[in-house]
């Protein structure tokens, strides 16, 4: 008999670790990618990241966290980032990724890279509107592909689309001056936001632990960054 729950932690990750949160199906997890124009064009029309324009040996960055990547791309509007694409990837490929990832915490070199960022959150913004707010003692999970992990990524893909217009659409609702009016903008977005939640990838707990997902070394190491910075 199939869980259909299988890749859902019966519980929260245990405290001393880090959560990986991710809008999810039975299918597979989204990640999202800021690319060019150019790019996004052909992801969206293809239905994969190929072209001309995509350059496969050089380091693919994915975020599962939406605000992450508005965070990063300026709402869409950063040079080369202009189109946001939301990428579907089957959950047992994804699990391959991250076995051939290590966090940056942990040492040693791989095709793959994890690292735990601060969060932001989608719902409020900080410095004047520029940003989503950062969300203190909270991180987000980025992944990193080079070499053949891109390609392999590359290959995994089940579906693309465009949500740069409700990128677009976060980055005014964010922009307004008045706290009320934010609230009821994004109020009036959420049917159309992601719902990301707590998800434990298939690894083993070996690869949970040296990837900070699991109490450990790495958690550890993790759970010290920015302590005694401002």
């Amino acid at each position: 008999h199939h869980n259909h729950n299988h890749h859902q932690p019966p519980d929260p990750a245990p405290a001393g670790c880090q959560v990986f949160r991710a809008e999810f199906d039975d299918e597979g997890v989204y990640v999202y990618q800021a690319f060019n124009a150019a790019i996004a064009d052909f992801a969206v029309q293809h239905q994969r990241l190929d072209g001309p324009d995509f350059k496969p040996a050089r380091m693919t960055w994915v975020k599962p966290s939406f605000a992450w990547v508005l965070y990063r791309s300026g709402y869409a509007r950063k040079r080369n980032q202009e189109r946001i694409l939301k990428i579907k990837l089957p959950h047992a490929d994804l699990a391959a990724l991250l076995a051939r990832c290590t966090c940056k915490e942990g040492g040693g070199g791989s095709a793959g890279r994890v690292q735990w960022d601060p969060s932001r959150d989608l719902f409020s913004s900080a410095n004047g509107g520029k940003e989503p707010r950062r969300m203190a003692g909270a991180r987000a999970i980025q992944i990193g592909f080079s070499g053949d992990l891109s390609a392999q990524y590359v290959q995994h893909i089940l579906s693309i689309q465009d949500v740069t217009p409700l990128a677009h659409r976060v980055g005014a609702a964010h922009r307004l001056k008045q706290p009320a009016d934010m609230a009821a903008a994004m109020a009036a977005l959420t049917p159309e936001l992601p719902v990301e939640r707590p998800y434990q990838p298939e690894l083993t707990a070996d690869a949970l632990q040296a990837l900070a997902m699991l109490p450990g070394d790495t958690a550890a190491a993790v759970a010290r960054l920015g302590r005694g910075r401002a």
